[in-house]
């Protein structure tokens, strides 16, 4: 069986339309209350080999982590069309435990079976190397070892995707139902998902080209693009100088966030579409049935 991609993409867009306040004000929040607490953290002075380095990071990432299930509750809450606010993306506050303590397993199932699969494919292709099979069959057989673990990395992903969804419909339950009730959901769905999140690839490229066409014309106005530059030692050091100037940055940012403040919403609306046009499904073919209970 397939999900409708179009019909459930043209829902999510209706009504992230709908909203009040409107979407793009939800993922401006969303990116002030992340990428921007990150830049202000840069701004804070600490002294190299400190522990508030590490620290501040792993907070960081706690607090990120928080945020992003805030963001789950919006895009589930838009879709079911119950008029969330932007005081959604601070729900998962109130169940900051759950949400870390799921995050983390999350984490741990991921390089878990990520290791044991790495250590069971890559054996043979080192063992293949140290042989001295031949320079050119043990370079093919790691470039398939390296696609396979990116491939493998991006099923695992898959596979827990829709645990943030089932934590937001039931934190009763705790962290560890909703990892595993995922993984049965997903089951045979992965592929669905996979080309649902491949549909949004067109906005990253459209994004990244004009990110790419901005930095290339302040290069060259620095005239930092011809050969002689190019070929110069410094070269390096008076990109950096040019890329983060205050100039290229504003205009980076304008002709980026734009794109991105609709991305965001609109993917985060589809993937919760997603999640509940998949609990319809496993209702009619009884997989509750099979899995941990609701």
């Amino acid at each position: 069986m397939e999900i409708n991609r179009e019909e459930l993409k043209r829902q999510a867009r209706e009504r992230i339309a709908d909203t009040e306040p409107k979407f793009w004000m939800v993922a401006l929040t969303y990116v002030a209350m992340t990428t921007g607490i990150s830049w202000l953290l840069t701004l804070i002075p600490v002294p190299a080999g400190s522990f508030l380095q590490p620290f501040f990071q792993v907070l960081l990432t706690l607090y990120t982590a928080v945020i992003q299930f805030g963001m789950c509750l919006w895009a589930l809450w838009t879709w079911r069309q119950l008029n969330p606010g932007i005081g959604s993306l601070v729900q998962g506050f109130s169940v900051a435990g759950r949400v870390l303590l799921m995050t983390l397993g999350v984490m741990i199932r991921v390089v878990g079976w990520y290791f044991i699969i790495a250590l069971a494919l890559g054996t043979p292709v080192l063992l293949l190397i140290i042989s001295g099979g031949g320079a050119g069959l043990g370079m093919f057989s790691f470039l398939l070892l390296v696609v396979g673990m990116v491939a493998v990395v991006i099923i695992l992903k898959l596979r827990y995707a829709l645990a943030p969804f089932l934590l937001a419909d039931r934190p009763d339950d705790g962290p560890v139902m909703p990892i595993l009730r995922s993984a049965v959901l997903m089951r045979g769905w992965k592929m669905e998902l996979f080309k649902l999140e491949l549909s949004f690839l067109g906005w990253e490229i459209l994004n990244a080209a004009l990110a790419l066409a901005v930095n290339l014309f302040f290069l060259s106005q620095a005239g930092l693009l011809t050969e002689a530059a190019l070929l110069a030692p410094e070269w390096r050091e008076q990109m950096i100088m040019v890329l983060y100037s205050v100039p290229a940055a504003i205009l980076s940012s304008l002709v980026t966030v734009p794109i991105y403040l609709w991305l965001l919403p609109y993917r985060a609306a589809a993937r919760a579409g997603f999640y509940d046009a998949r609990l319809l499904l496993a209702e009619r073919e009884d997989r509750f049935s099979k899995m941990p209970p609701l």
